[in-house]
């Protein structure tokens, strides 16, 4: 049965643009954009300065793009999650599978727990060729040389899917929040990094024309 409402959690994939798990969130419902900072689980992994200040223009940008209507947290996801399916009536959450050891711990606790509530969970591949488990060795393990990679996985895989468009309409689940992204505190306080941003195309647009300066 369709969902009437599904919270598509930004991670790393601040973008409209072939992000699987907002367009298949977009076709179904009602969004709920959200972007949750969360040093609750990430433990030594925290971002470093540049990278705070670097992810508080990208949302700026993902917001700008989203017509203001990106939410953003700073806490647990498990919390902030399960309070806003509770406040909005969330049948689905969606997201783009992330790989780092700590990331894969979180994610599978944190999807135990919403299917328990009987919520629907949808996990995608936003940012990969192929899963690392469809390009292991015969006897299940990584490949640590290139060439055999090249050779044994990347000539017989099936080709990578085709990227997607951003989703043509996107209906946003209505909130009575405003966007506040100073309020996850990642500008320093004093501004090092004015020299840095003169540099800095941050935006989906930038990212398109950088990857189209190095196709050509």
């Amino acid at each position: 049965m369709p969902y009437r409402k599904a919270i598509h959690w930004f991670r790393q994939d601040l973008r409209l643009q072939d992000n699987p798990a907002l367009f298949e969130a977009a076709k179904q419902g009602d969004v709920l954009p959200v972007y949750i900072l969360d040093y609750s689980n990430s433990d030594d992994h925290k971002m470093g300065a540049a990278s705070r200040l670097w992810l508080h223009h990208a949302l700026e940008s993902l917001n700008t793009s989203l017509d203001g209507n990106l939410s953003v947290f700073k806490g647990n996801p498990a919390d902030i999650l399960g309070q806003l399916i509770q406040q909005y009536d969330i049948q689905a959450v969606h997201w783009n599978r992330c790989y780092e050891p700590w990331r894969i711990k979180r994610d599978k606790q944190l999807k135990q727990m919403l299917v328990d509530q009987d919520i629907e969970v949808n996990s995608f591949n936003g940012s990969l060729l192929w899963e690392p488990w469809d390009a292991l060795k015969k006897d299940q393990t990584p490949y640590k040389v290139f060439t055999p990679f090249y050779r044994k996985k990347c000539l017989t895989l099936p080709d990578p899917r085709v990227p997607l468009p951003a989703p043509e309409k996107i209906s946003f689940v209505q909130t009575n929040q405003k966007t506040n992204i100073d309020q996850l505190e990642l500008r320093p306080e004093k501004d090092w990094g004015a020299g840095l941003t003169q540099h800095w195309e941050i935006s989906e647009a930038g990212a398109q024309d950088k990857l189209k300066t190095f196709l050509d």
